[in-house]
């Protein structure tokens, strides 16, 4: 960098700095003073403020970031929040993510609570800021957690490009709120039937059916077409594709019993216009696809006497539960209802009252077969409390049922010693 360079951009000879140092100038027309340098090769040029003291400073602090994992340079500091949310939604749309839309829904409140932020701006205060508001406003903290979760995926996927939209030295630690909300219902199979009986639409009840029968997810169940079904050999075969699954894996399930008998069912009412094997009647119109179905949902549930708070992701619990207890192995378990790893699997295989019960029964009728007193299952030890002096430093000796000699340390008392 020449000095000529420099007096050509109009700045003042005593704020030049030595040769590879950068320097400060004035732009024609412009009350600001400007910093530039380069740093690997790519050079930089910033606003530094309104005074030459002000300009140096801030070069001398980019200088000295020059070459560290903590430099982030203009172009970082120009981001902004939205631009790191748009980049998330291009990347998992590209990605052909089923969750666009829910995290985009996620997105929304902290889009307003950010709104033309720049991305540098959102350290832990301001989520944990964030938080506070929204618990104020009365969100749950499952709630919260998700839209902080989805600003951090954004965070994430913006420091993984090539070059980084964001420095990742720079992004914020993301805290969690605690939850204790877990959902925890299941369906008896009593139940379910109730529950059948008050749904009149045949594509619902069939539906419901067989989320109770496989524990396929309601998204899968809905977007299942004839083409997949390969009736060609026995079992019937239904060919799940990764496309509709959530964690984008294939999978195949062989069909027999009450899920073929759904299948057949359904092939009665099959309807050439729809491709659809699970379809109902809406707003008169025939053959359209089952998304949302509360209302029927909880109709169903008042008609039935069941608890308003149950789920439709409960006939997921209950089916991989009766799996495990029917003595399926954890495989098979989890390539029948999709579930990818073995701990969300085992969340599902909760205990009731009454089997806990049953286990404690059994853990007395044990403890009953064991010798009482004294008694070891490895030979009997003699009761020496009233032998001897009470205090006595010396060992005394038993034989055991095996004849060997055993030792018996009574315990010292530190008064004795010291006496």
């Amino acid at each position: 960098m020449t000095l000529d360079g420099l007096h050509a951009e109009g700045a003042p000879s005593g704020l030049v700095d030595s040769r590879g140092d950068g320097r400060i100038y004035k732009r024609k027309g412009s009350s600001r003073y400007w910093i530039q340098y380069s740093i690997r090769g790519a050079q930089y040029r910033e606003p530094g403020g309104k005074t030459p003291a002000a300009a140096r400073k801030k070069l001398r602090q980019r200088l000295r970031e020059a070459g560290t994992e903590r430099f982030g340079g203009p172009t970082a500091e120009r981001v902004t929040v939205d631009q790191l949310a748009d980049a998330l939604l291009v990347h998992m749309k590209n990605q052909g993510r089923a969750s666009v839309d829910k995290i985009r829904c996620h997105l929304k409140p902290v889009r307003v609570f950010f709104a033309g932020r720049p991305a540098m701006d959102v350290t832990t205060a301001a989520l944990e800021r964030y938080q506070r508001e929204r618990l104020d406003a009365g969100k749950a903290p499952a709630t919260v957690n998700r839209e902080v979760h989805a600003l951090r995926r954004a965070f994430n996927v913006a420091a993984r490009q090539t070059p980084p939209l964001f420095p990742k030295p720079f992004v914020p630690y993301f805290p969690s709120l605690p939850v204790d909300n877990v959902r925890s219902g299941f369906f008896e199979r009593a139940e379910v039937e109730a529950l059948l009986q008050q749904i009149s639409d045949d594509g619902i009840r069939d539906f419901v059916a067989w989320g109770f029968r496989t524990g396929m997810r309601k998204g899968e169940i809905a977007r299942l077409t004839w083409d997949m079904l390969d009736r060609s050999g026995t079992p019937w075969v239904l060919r799940i594709p990764a496309a509709i699954t959530k964690n984008r894996t294939s999978r195949t399930l062989g069909l027999e019993g009450e899920v073929r008998g759904i299948i057949e069912g359904r092939l009665r009412v099959r309807r050439f216009d729809c491709p659809l094997i699970f379809h109902r009647e809406c707003k008169g119109e025939p053959g359209q696809p089952i998304t949302d179905f509360w209302d029927v949902w909880r109709n169903a549930l008042q008609a039935a006497g069941l608890p308003a708070g149950r789920l439709f992701h409960d006939l997921r619990r209950s089916a991989v539960r009766t799996l495990i207890r029917a003595g399926v192995d954890e495989t098979t378990a989890m390539k029948v209802s999709g579930h990818k790893t073995r701990s969300m699997l085992l969340r599902y295989n909760i205990v009731t009252e009454r089997e806990t019960a049953d286990a404690l029964l059994r853990a007395d009728a044990y403890l009953s077969t064991q010798p009482a007193g004294t008694e070891r299952e490895k030979g009997q030890l003699r009761d020496i409390r009233g032998e001897g002096a009470g205090n006595s430093l010396t060992p005394r000796t038993g034989v055991g049922s095996s004849g060997r000699i055993r030792t018996y340390n009574p315990p010292v008392n530190s008064r004795m010693l010291y006496h």
